[in-house]
């Protein structure tokens, strides 16, 4: 899927699947079925940069 650039403010995101663990897997509409969601992405966060 091509990135067409940033969303936005307000837009509402695209459906996607991440990892949570090397095992399991994590998808938007899943946690948006629960209530609202907050995503953040952290770059090199355990890494040792």
């Amino acid at each position: 899927m091509a990135s067409s650039g940033p969303l936005p403010t307000g837009a509402i995101a695209p459906d996607f699947t991440l990892r949570r663990t090397f095992e399991e897997t994590v998808t938007l509409s899943d946690l948006l079925a629960r209530g609202p969601v907050v995503v953040a992405f952290y770059v090199f966060d355990f890494g040792n940069i």
